[in-house]
């Protein structure tokens, strides 16, 4: 059987566990380029580095047909490095970002980093998939959802013939098996903004941002309701955030208040 070629990149930075087991596990039908941040990068969105200087090294392989770059950017400089430049005259078959050390469900997704990298893929018109698990103290939970991604990418791109790009969720506690997985929407993953006033070592003020998820009541049909149920989300996701609902009655309301 001839390899595909797979591409990753991720936020959490080239050497983290979750892309390393990830890329081992594609290894077995796959031949894998890696290009990834040389450091953590997550909540970076689409972010660019423009107009300077961006570093690029060869590093060592996670294992046998294995290449990895670290690359000082973000996840989207990676893609288009990758893309444009090292891969250039050997393009990917696919795109997988992650796996990401944390859940991406719902409005994560504007902010993430790694759903940012699978996106590159639809600018390039490669299938691509976003890949996260929950967070866990426990290393070997990256191993079997690696096992378990492993074999769902094999199954939806190189048998299904899958294009456009996806978005993977699988919690800790999942069950590994294909009648565990929920084919979802997006939903919502409302944060409560935290705001702490502090000061750096050499005294000066300024702030620290995070967030607290708010677990309101979500839809059914949700990704972040089927996760709360401890199921593998699968979400086919796209670029286009234009909402078709409003452009009749936008163009209804522009019309009547010129005439």
């Amino acid at each position: 059987m001839k390899r595909i070629h797979i591409f990753m990149t991720n936020d959490d930075g080239y050497d983290a566990p979750g892309i390393k087991a990830l890329a081992l596990a594609v290894s077995d039908y796959a031949r894998v380029t890696v290009v990834a941040p040389d450091r953590q990068r997550s909540s970076c969105s689409s972010g660019l580095t423009l107009r300077q200087f961006l570093s690029c090294r060869e590093e060592m392989g996670y294992g046998e047909h294995i290449r990895v770059f670290s690359v000082g950017g973000m996840p989207a400089d990676c893609c288009k490095l990758a893309l444009d430049g090292i891969l250039a005259h050997d393009m990917p078959d696919l795109i997988v970002s992650g796996a990401n050390d944390g859940f991406n469900i719902g409005s994560d997704c504007l902010y993430s980093g790694t759903v940012a990298g699978a996106m590159e893929g639809c600018m390039n018109s490669i299938p691509s998939i976003a890949v996260s698990v929950e967070h866990t103290e426990d290393l070997s939970f990256f191993h079997k959802a690696a096992a378990f991604s492993s074999q769902l990418i094999y199954k939806l791109f190189v048998l299904g013939h899958a294009r456009g790009i996806y978005n993977l969720n699988i919690p800790a506690d999942a069950e590994f098996s294909a009648k565990n997985v929920r084919i979802t929407r997006l939903g919502l993953q409302i944060y409560k903004n935290v705001i702490k006033k502090i000061t750096d070592n050499e005294g000066n003020p300024g702030y620290w941002i995070g967030g607290e998820p708010v677990f309101a009541e979500e839809p059914a049909d949700t990704d972040s309701y089927w996760i709360r149920q401890g199921k593998i989300t699968l979400t086919p996701i796209t670029w286009d955030m234009t909402d078709r609902n409003l452009l009749d009655k936008t163009s209804k309301i522009i019309s009547h208040s010129v005439d």
